[in-house]
């Protein structure tokens, strides 16, 4: 049973966490947060109303370690509310902000992925005798479709249409729904998986189920992603790589074909940004850094205002 609000911000969190929920955000994160807001309001500042300079740093303040940051922006996005709702409140300023640069994706080398992909349909039999045909399909997937960890893990059976050659990626990031069309070859290699995946489990929602007919965990593909990672022989020189690098390296290789071809990346890159299902042109057009030098010769990386900085509030 969540605890209720008691202090004098009581009525506002409560008002902040009901707007997130419509606006279809996720409001976990903010209602620990601000439980422990109020528990601090209640204990040092009882009967304050007003989201004073003196509160917001004292609740910050308080934080261990680098939590502080994290309250710092819970109270910044908290008093925006306030304000929007027609209260004062002191909104802590973005100068308190530390920027945050995004990190240079893991590149695969053509042989590190041909690794990977061989280690995968060498998975070895479990006690879960479905695993050994998810594990091959699940990432094959995930790469061919540029999918998110949190997509490919959460695909429903319903997500699929066979005769259309699509699929329907439902409450992706940013609430973007998509429909994807896919290859014949990756089309039928699911079409397959779900006949095999079929016997084992007829009543089956998602597509990757796991024995307790959920969906699997992030922490499950991150673990076979880096046992396969290792069965192929592809080691840690280079530096470290996750599921999500998948992603990144297929919106990579589109853009590097694309550069082969000729095309002019101005105008094909929005189809691949609402293809992946980013939330602007700017997301598609970062990893045109992350490019060597064949694509680097198209000059836009020379645009000005091309990548933003990240702010913290933005990645929360």
């Amino acid at each position: 049973m969540k605890r209720e609000f008691q202090s004098g911000f009581s009525v506002h969190i409560n008002n902040m966490l009901d707007h997130r929920a419509l606006m279809g955000r996720d409001t976990r994160d903010y209602r620990k947060h601000l439980d422990n807001f109020d528990r601090f309001c209640l204990k040092n500042h009882p009967g304050e109303t007003n989201l004073t300079q003196e509160v917001a740093f004292a609740w910050c303040n308080d934080a261990k370690g680098s939590s502080g940051v994290k309250r710092a922006c819970i109270m910044r996005n908290f008093a925006r509310y306030l304000t929007l709702v027609g209260n004062e409140a002191y909104i802590v300023p973005q100068m308190f902000f530390p920027l945050h640069r995004i990190a240079l994706p893991y590149m695969f080398t053509d042989k590190e992925l041909e690794n990977f992909f061989v280690a995968t349909d060498r998975y070895p039999s479990t006690r879960n005798p479905i695993l050994e045909y998810t594990i091959p399909v699940i990432f094959r997937l995930q790469y061919a479709c540029g999918l998110r960890p949190q997509e490919v893990r959460q695909l429903q059976r319903l997500d699929f249409n066979f005769t259309e050659k699509t699929i329907y990626i439902a409450e992706g990031k940013h609430n973007k729904d998509r429909k994807l069309a896919i290859s014949s070859d990756v089309m039928e290699m699911c079409k397959k998986y779900d006949r095999i995946a079929h016997e084992f489990s007829p009543d089956r929602i998602y597509f990757f189920q796991s024995p307790s007919g959920n969906a699997y965990s992030n922490s499950w593909l991150s673990s076979n992603f880096h046992k396969c990672w290792e069965m192929g022989g592809n080691g840690t020189e280079r530096g470290s790589s996750v599921p999500y690098d998948l992603r990144h390296n297929y919106a990579s290789r589109v853009l590097m074909r694309w550069v082969e071809e000729g095309r002019d990346l101005s105008v094909c890159a929005p189809y691949l940004s609402a293809y992946m299902g980013h939330e602007s042109f700017k997301a598609t057009f970062q990893y045109i850094h992350m490019m060597p030098e064949r694509l680097t010769r198209t000059g836009l990386t020379c645009l000005d205002g091309i990548l933003p900085e990240v702010r913290y509030e933005e990645s929360t």
